[in-house]
């Protein structure tokens, strides 16, 4: 088991007015980095049921017509998000190493998850690291589109997978470029494989809806959870809303990561709660201002 060092994470960097102050000492929070064993299997799996269900809702679209085809295709679709939302998720904590697993073992489940999604988890992991050390200042890829009016972000944000690609090709170290390039080789090939094996519209229909995904995942995973956050004590939104945080994965909770990084995905919930106690108040990701 290794549990990285990271450390409760304060933001500071130049705003023309003062933000608002939130002291992370006054949370109790080391409690929630250690995990159970079947904490780290079930964050593993998480994804497989929704693979299963692609595949299940393929088959079923393939098979019949009309509106059940229509319907189905639908299905396929949302099952689609919720592989690449929860492979996001499983990545997101690899980053971090709060999966509970040596770093080796985080490498490869981000080349799991690479092959999933159809990208490079290493390629989004470089610029990652980079937006919580520099979170808004220059030269956070990542954080870019948050700067922007939602036109000009929601028009770039097709291209900001592949500019960030572009960026950890270009600037990450040797040993992560020759990951990115495993995971994308990998991706192609099994990919590929599937499609000439099987001849099935089903890997057709699978790349291009995480092609998609992959495409409008800047403005919900970026700009709703960045934007316009110079009133809160951390360059960062979250959501409090039940409801909302089932449907998105506890991937809102986006301000108590960038305060607690060490953190892991599946306790946010229980740290969001503390924080509430301390009677802080976030901008909600939902907020329209």
């Amino acid at each position: 088991m290794n549990n990285h060092s990271h450390h409760a994470h304060s933001q500071s960097h130049p705003h023309s007015h003062e933000r608002p102050a939130f002291d992370t000492q006054s949370v109790r929070w080391k409690d929630l980095v250690e995990y159970q064993r079947f904490e780290t299997v079930r964050e593993l799996c998480l994804p497989l049921p929704w693979l299963f269900a692609v595949y299940l809702c393929g088959q079923q679209a393939a098979g019949v017509a009309g509106w059940a085809h229509w319907g189905w295709l639908v299905a396929l679709g949302i099952a689609v998000i919720y592989v690449f939302m929860l492979g996001l998720r499983v990545a997101h904590n690899a980053f971090h190493g709060t999966l509970g697993l040596t770093r080796s073992g985080d490498h490869w489940v981000m080349l799991v998850v690479s092959v999933m999604l159809l990208g490079s988890s290493h390629a989004i992991n470089y610029t990652h690291m980079y937006h919580h050390k520099h979170c808004m200042q220059k030269g956070d890829v990542e954080g870019e589109l948050a700067n922007l009016p939602f036109w000009q972000a929601l028009i770039k944000s097709p291209i900001y997978p592949i500019y960030i690609h572009v960026v950890a090709m270009r600037d990450a170290p040797l040993a992560e470029k020759r990951w990115i390039q495993a995971e994308l080789a990998a991706s192609l090939l099994v990919h590929g494989a599937l499609l000439l094996w099987f001849e099935s519209p089903i890997s057709i229909f699978y790349g291009l809806l995480m092609l998609t995904a992959n495409l409008s995942a800047p403005m919900v995973g970026i700009w709703a959870v960045h934007r316009q956050s110079e009133d809160s004590p951390v360059d960062a939104r979250s959501c409090r809303s039940r409801v909302m945080n089932i449907l998105t994965c506890g991937m809102f909770y986006h301000a108590e990561h960038h305060l607690f990084p060490a953190v892991p995905t599946c306790h946010l919930g229980e740290l969001a709660k503390r924080i509430d106690a301390t009677g802080v108040k976030f901008l909600g990701v939902m907020e329209l201002e």
